[in-house]
């Protein structure tokens, strides 16, 4: 038995020191009275030395327990106090969290919302790195990680599922009022294309036929970029057609800036998840982060979802 437990030899002991006797210690320690004098007469025995005068009338301490019993109230007083301490940072959001971001979402989405937290929580600090690719959360010391699109193996991970990123073929209204709109995948190939690149090739737009097959179409095109924020620039100057985030062109829609073409026919939507290191226990500053971001992906989902 531990000596600090309720019923561990200090307590016991601190307990018969308040009451004066074996007799009415026994309530504040849930012990008989021989069983706390036999926890008295063990500790007197391992510390070599006398802690209370026994009488048949009283009970008093000896010199060397006094000394000894205002070292354990002390000690007592100090575990206290670090206890109160560690359940207080136990309870509010402290210290530095690491975060893994893609970089355009986690700029424009979640950045804010966590950069809102800090000024929620004076004690917080949030360190994030921008990544699209899969990092090893434990090795690189991220605390939370969110990611764009299928996961690969997530073992020794919790993974929460936080909503879709919709992607919608866009135009400028000066550029469809000059080009037509075109009504099917097949008559892309007559438009101008503005084609995000990965590695220096295009990625391909997954696109359906009339009977809801999947093609994948490469986009030719004189204008190419690893940004979305460029391709975004170009679509709104009006040189030519793109895929984007609908997230990232609700403003431009709503405004009537840029239209939606070939609804219901792109097949590039992609899910969001959060993902964190697997623990028994959650700090409290993880915890208030995933709620952030939870609110945060689900706002900008939803004024997507209403321009549908």
């Amino acid at each position: 038995m531990s000596h600090l437990e309720p019923n561990g030899p200090i307590r016991v002991f601190l307990a018969v020191c308040e009451a004066g006797s074996f007799a009415k210690a026994a309530g504040a320690v849930a012990l008989s009275a021989s069983a706390i004098a036999k926890t008295v007469a063990r500790l007197e025995a391992r510390l070599k030395v006398r802690l209370f005068d026994r009488t048949t009338r009283s009970l008093s301490l000896t010199p060397e327990g006094r000394i000894y019993a205002d070292a354990c109230r002390r000690a007592m007083g100090d575990i206290a106090r670090v206890e109160a301490s560690l359940a207080q940072a136990a309870a509010t959001p402290s210290g530095t969290l690491r975060v893994s971001l893609p970089p355009l979402f986690g700029t424009e989405v979640i950045a804010p919302a966590l950069h809102a937290l800090c000024d929620s929580h004076p004690a917080l600090g949030i360190d994030i790195s921008l990544d699209t690719e899969r990092v090893d959360l434990l090795a690189r010391g991220i605390d939370l990680a969110v990611r764009i699109g299928e996961l690969p193996d997530v073992s020794g991970l919790t993974a929460r599922r936080l909503g879709t990123q919709e992607v919608v073929l866009c135009g400028a209204p000066a550029y469809i009022e000059q080009h037509g709109e075109p009504l099917g995948p097949q008559e892309l190939a007559a438009h101008a294309l503005i084609a995000t690149t990965h590695r220096g090739q295009p990625v391909p737009w997954p696109l359906t036929d009339e009977d809801g097959r999947v093609m994948h179409l490469a986009p030719a095109s004189r204008i190419g970029t690893d940004s979305t924020l460029l391709a975004l620039a170009s679509v709104r100057a009006g040189r030519g057609l793109g895929l984007l985030p609908r997230w990232l062109v609700a403003d431009d829609l709503a405004a009537g800036r840029l239209r939606v073409l070939l609804a219901g026919r792109v097949a590039a939507d992609m899910p969001i998840h959060a993902l964190w290191l697997t623990a028994p226990v959650m700090l409290p500053r993880l915890r208030v982060a995933i709620d952030a971001v939870v609110v945060a992906v689900a706002a900008a989902t939803a004024v997507a979802a209403v321009q549908r």
